[in-house]
């Protein structure tokens, strides 16, 4: 499942007009909507902001619109078991043909899930967003502002650290060391940088020309070659891949032809073969794709999923891949990297929860998958048998955050968001090991040989133990929650980095400081940049899914920003360079007109909306753009 945070919940049913909810558990699986020709639009369902603190005032909306300018019969949020009116956030707003913003606001007083989803009806036929087989999560809520994120590379022999790098308020998506510990990759935000082991001043950073908006969950990712030599990374929208001497990408793919948003890449070993799990929509055959290149860029194959795929990683060999997905497709995949056919294509191995992790021996003989939430589990296959070997229950279902395993396939490691640390020898699906610490877990690794590992965590802290002893040998104290980690392969060279939990049922905290709060004093949030009915504005996330696929232009957006800016400048008078701002804004008039000439030229239409996309230099996979119908845009 994708979007910004994933679900568990329970389903409605609306009859004669009023909505009423299912007394069930917050599990269940919502069935879809028939499909009408009277049906509504719901798009941009989404919560502002989507991160933050408690005693927060966090803002739940969605736009309207009907074909025929119907007014809504109602327009409801189900939230946290119950179902609410929602209210237009422009009560003069009644044009409901182009679409009218609705709005629910609520102030958090404790840690913990929010979901929620949104559904309305003209009386007619009905819609629903921010859904895919169960409810949206959000907003996310930390203890922390996470604006001292940092990269730190640490000794796991010694049990210190060496160096740190400040990233500030960027989340660290990704960091990868070669297997010697050499060379270190690391991807935030907005950038990759590229570091000798040996000094945490960057060989060199390469910053995005796009920014994205700090707390999505569709994160990107960074991967590096065996020899340090080559560095693949997806970030805001493409795919890049770089050469160590240089911070300029040998070359770039264009990722937003397919979706746009990435949840992992990796790198064979040898740097002949790179890939990327996409986010995107279930119906749209171009996105939600894993996606395979060879080393000079050309795309080898692609294959659909119905859910975003969450994680892919090759095998030592670089001859096979495993991967996985989120809802509604909740499968375990090895492909071979000559065919996009499937070696394994698993049932669904949760259900309602998202496939969040998968690992690969170095022959690719054995794989293992690590489930989310409800059905929390570890998942070990076999490639020649296709079958399950075994599955091990987490406690309490908790869901596995962090997983690896040995390049010979002998240990399985994992970590839960219920803190619990478990250690498998792959013969049996009994732990060897399993232990527990007070502090929801966001990374763990093995060394090669599983005589050591670490986890990462809530308490924002670094533990390195040793095989066979419970008390951690080693805890370093980082700035924020460790959400990534990466041990060399010969074992001297630990790499971590902190950010948010991008992507999670539970709201992330120590587990030590659960409490709720009065929230005497509420925190008004910052004002949102824009609003875009048509897709979401952060770069890094995927498509805005829900019953029906439309949206505006980017054209109307900008028309929208430049009319608004007009009349703020206008209405507040203010002078630019000693003139009066009457002259700006009749120069702004004129390119509004200019574009809106311009965009009665466009050549092809979004079929449900009837609006000109192509040529607006964005690849609009949700209004069925390709490469084929729409080359200018979807080059590859």
């Amino acid at each position: 499942m994708a979007k910004f945070a994933l679900v568990l919940f329970a389903f409605f049913l609306l009859f004669s007009g009023s909505a009423y909810a299912e007394n069930l558990s917050p599990a269940g699986v919502i069935p879809k909507l028939p499909k009408t020709a009277n049906d509504p639009i719901l798009i941009n369902g989404k919560v502002h902001p989507f991160w933050g603190p408690i005693c927060q005032r966090y803002t739940y909306s969605v736009v309207y619109s009907d074909k025929a300018g119907r007014p809504p019969q109602y327009v409801k949020i189900y939230f946290n078991g119950k179902l609410l009116d929602m209210q237009k956030e422009d009560n003069e707003d009644d044009d409901y043909q182009k679409g009218v913003k609705y709005i629910f606001k609520n102030v958090p007083k404790k840690y913990g899930s929010n979901f929620y989803y949104f559904e309305a009806s003209n009386g007619l036929g009905k819609a629903r967003a921010s859904i895919i087989d169960s409810p949206d999560n959000g907003p996310v809520l930390f203890d922390s502002d996470f604006n001292d994120n940092e990269i730190v590379l640490i000794d796991p022999l010694a049990g210190k650290e060496l160096w740190r790098y400040p990233t500030g308020p960027e989340w660290v998506g990704a960091v990868a060391l070669s297997d010697d510990g050499r060379y270190l990759a690391a991807q935030s935000s907005s950038h990759v940088y590229f570091f000798d082991s040996s000094t945490n001043e960057p060989l060199w950073i390469y910053e995005s020309p796009t920014k994205s908006n700090i707390g999505g969950d569709v994160k990107g990712g960074v991967a590096i070659s065996a020899d340090g030599a080559k560095v693949f990374a997806a970030l805001n929208g493409k795919a890049l891949f770089f050469d160590r001497k240089s911070n300029k990408p040998v070359w770039t793919y264009n990722l937003e032809q397919n979706g746009g948003g990435a949840y992992g890449v990796d790198i064979s070993k040898d740097g002949s073969h790179t890939a990327v799990a996409m986010a995107g929509s279930e119906s749209d055959e171009n996105s939600n794709v894993l996606l395979l290149f060879n080393q000079k860029g050309k795309k080898l194959w692609q294959y659909h999923s119905s859910g975003n795929w969450h994680e892919v990683s090759f095998s030592t060999d670089g001859l096979y891949l495993s991967a996985a997905t989120g809802c509604p497709d909740r499968r375990g995949y090895l492909f071979s990297v000559d065919s996009s056919e499937p070696i394994i294509k698993s049932e669904p191995l949760s259900g309602e929860s998202p496939i969040d992790e998968a690992k690969i021996s170095a022959d690719g003989d054995l794989v293992a998958y690590g489930v989310e939430s409800d059905y929390g589990a570890i998942v070990l296959m076999s490639k020649n048998s296709k079958q399950i070997i075994w599955k091990y229950e987490t406690p309490s279902n908790k869901s596995v955050r962090a997983l690896t395993m040995t390049p010979d396939g002998k240990f399985i490691g994992a970590g839960t968001f219920g803190g619990d640390i478990l250690l498998f020898e792959t013969k049996s699906s009994n732990p060897v090991e399993r232990f527990k610490i007070n502090s929801s877990i966001g990374a763990f690794d093995l060394s090669d040989d599983g005589s050591v590992f670490m986890t990462g965590s809530a308490d924002k802290k670094v533990r390195i133990y040793k095989r066979g002893e419970t008390k951690a040998k080693a805890e370093i104290k980082l700035n924020e929650y460790v959400g990534e980690l990466d041990i060399s392969a010969n074992g001297k060279f630990a790499a971590a980095g902190t950010s948010g939990a991008v992507y999670f049922f539970e709201s992330l905290i120590d587990l030590n400081s659960a409490k709720v709060s009065s929230c005497n004093q509420i925190i008004e949030p910052p004002k949102e940049e824009t609003t875009f009915f048509g897709g979401q504005n952060n770069t890094n996330s995927p498509p805005i899914q829900s019953d029906e696929k439309t949206g505006v232009p980017v054209v109307s957006l900008t028309l929208s920003i430049i009319a608004m800016v007009v009349f703020v400048l206008v209405s507040r008078g203010r002078e630019v360079k000693g003139k009066r701002i009457i002259l700006v804004s009749l120069g702004l008039v004129t390119i509004l007109a200019l574009l809106t000439t311009a965009f009665f030229f466009w050549k092809d239409e979004d079929p449900q909306s009837g609006k000109n996309i192509c040529g607006d230099s964005i690849c609009n996979s949700s209004f069925g753009e390709t490469k084929n119908n729409c080359p200018q845009d979807c080059m590859e």
